[in-house]
């Protein structure tokens, strides 16, 4: 009886020793799953470019913005995300869409002044079509829930149906896209990201570098300061991903802002890993240690949380002439 307890106890052991290899070998094929589907974002982009000669905007007819409403004043809340559907074998699910009209309603935020929302993405079928869950845009290392979060007048696309979330988003100057209608075309170019709404960038325009500048990057289905990103649709505060909101905030994996501090809320707030709180636009994952970007020239990298505001920012910008290179 007491051989076989010391068995017992040296079975134990030895697994206690190799859970840590197994869990870290199985996050290890989930991070190149992840990384795999970044690259076939970025192809995507690329093989939108080929045929169009420039990138995808970042939205289309946002109605969330400050002042007087998308370009040429139809408000249809659409994430550019859609236009990358036929170059990831989803063209079926493409054509469903009503792409004349809006692919969601925000009643809560509608702050546009100008601009009339174009149908009615409850009758017309696209809220329905935004809660199709697409494994392209899902990283299986996130096990936050891919609907739930994506619902209400706020960051719902209409009525009582839910959006799926997306693993996956366009990077952003977060700013004007919530606040500022058609302020891309007079940004200064030292501030300008690859994407913006409304706008069509050209791969000229990114003088720094293509390998040297993000593109896409990674977020988690459960944000604190919003929902979540919806791959079909723009709700409340879902304009993608920048991973430099200013000198003070941003960054990859934060948890807890600083400034949000935890008095706020009763009981306080106790952050969780997995549920972003950078503010609403988000660089995060569940991977150790940081998340991943795809560059312009749709390579993939993984970037550290612990890198510095400065160079964060100098890979988040596409012509500010400070060149941060990648090895």
């Amino acid at each position: 009886m007491v051989e076989l307890l010391v068995v017992i106890a040296i079975i134990g052991v030895l697994i206690a020793l190799l859970l840590p290899a197994v869990q870290q070998a199985r996050e290890a094929a989930r991070r190149m799953d992840c990384s795999n589907k970044m690259k076939q974002l970025g192809l995507a982009v690329h093989n939108y470019v080929s045929t169009h000669s420039a990138l995808p905007a970042s939205s289309r007819g946002y109605g969330g913005c400050d002042d007087l409403g998308p370009a040429n004043g139809e408000i249809k809340n659409a994430n550019g995300l859609v236009s990358l559907l036929p170059y990831i074998e989803q063209q079926n699910l493409y054509d469903q869409f009503n792409h004349k009209e809006a692919y969601a309603i925000s009643t809560t935020h509608q702050k546009a002044l100008g601009g009339a929302i174009v149908g009615d993405p409850v009758t017309n079928g696209n809220a329905a079509l935004a809660g199709t869950e697409l494994e392209a845009f899902l990283c299986v290392s996130d096990n936050n829930p891919v609907k739930g979060r994506c619902v209400g007048t706020a960051y719902g696309p209409g009525g009582s149906y839910s959006g799926a979330a997306t693993n996956y988003e366009f990077i952003v100057s977060c700013i004007p896209e919530l606040y500022d209608c058609n302020v891309y075309a007079k940004a200064s170019a030292e501030t300008k990201r690859m994407f913006g709404s409304d706008v069509n960038t050209r791969l000229a325009e990114v003088v720094d570098g293509l390998s040297n500048t993000f593109m896409l990057g990674e977020t988690t289905k459960y944000h604190v300061n919003g929902g979540a990103f919806a791959w079909a649709y723009r709700g409340w505060t879902m304009t993608g991903i920048d991973p430099h909101r200013d000198a003070t905030y941003g960054g990859i994996n934060v948890w807890h802002q600083p400034w949000a501090h935890a008095t706020w809320e009763n009981p306080p707030f106790t952050p969780i890993r997995g549920r972003a709180r950078s503010w609403w636009v988000a660089a995060a994952s569940l991977h150790p240690g940081g998340c991943h970007f795809v560059m312009g020239d749709g390579s993939v990298q993984f970037i550290a949380e612990t890198i510095d505001k400065p160079t964060l920012l100098n890979l988040t910008t596409m012509a500010d002439g400070k060149v941060v290179t990648l090895r």
